[in-house]
């Protein structure tokens, strides 16, 4: 079973710790900041605080901070350093299995889909780019049109199963990992996919699918 996010977080910190970067008394950085260099949700940053807090390795100071408490750095690597996965892992696991189940639930979206569900896509995927040219984040949208996807194939199942593992799911969307090259990418493949609903191309919404995995995979992770 994988390891909560947050216990992969306080194990980063502890590679601060070891590397000198942080030091006994140290203020930790923002959760903001936190959240940016380990590429994950700001939530899970502040679990892995609290988390660090409960040993009684670091001290949340009200209205001032986090900070190392002395003779800490010791005990946090020995409590953390063989117990948590690396986050790096964790999301090459979840685009690992989006790019198993979604470009075969396209295909058959592609087949089953019909006008009213490809009108919503279309809104959804408008309202998208609205957001993306000003700014503004839209995971939710990214996540909406996945479920209508999955809707378009008329198997319950596929929304459902969706459902169960939104959470999961939601961590390759995580605010960190919404790159601007990322989201460019997820705009020019989901009005690909719009053109191969359009067609009832199931092996063009297939392949397509397929690359966009890929590339937000490799935007995310920085591998491109």
């Amino acid at each position: 079973m994988q390891n909560p996010v947050y216990e992969s977080v306080a194990n980063q910190i502890t590679e601060l710790i070891k590397s000198g970067e942080l030091q006994q008394g140290d203020k930790l950085p923002s959760e903001r900041s936190l959240a940016e260099k380990f590429k994950v949700s700001r939530s899970s940053v502040r679990e892995a605080i609290k988390s660090l807090v409960h040993k009684n390795l670091v001290e949340s100071r009200r209205g001032d901070g986090t900070y190392i408490l002395a003779g800490a750095d010791s005990q946090i690597i020995d409590a953390f350093s063989k117990a948590f996965a690396d986050q790096k892992k964790r999301i090459s696991d979840i685009f690992e299995f989006r790019k198993i189940v979604e470009p075969q639930i396209a295909a058959l979206a592609a087949i089953s889909i019909d006008d009213e569900t490809l009108k919503r896509m279309k809104v959804i995927v408008c309202d998208q780019e609205i957001r993306l040219r000003a700014g503004e984040e839209s995971s939710d949208l990214d996540a909406q049109f996945h479920h209508e996807v999955a809707m378009a194939t008329g198997n319950s199942i596929f929304p459902d199963m969706l459902n169960a593992l939104s959470k999961i799911m939601d961590e390759s969307r995580s605010e960190p990992l919404q790159n601007k090259r990322r989201l460019e990418k997820s705009m020019t493949a989901h009005f690909n996919l719009l053109e191969a609903f359009e067609r009832h191309d199931s092996e063009m919404a297939r392949k397509v699918m397929e690359q966009h995995i890929e590339d937000v995979e490799s935007a995310a992770t920085g591998s491109d």
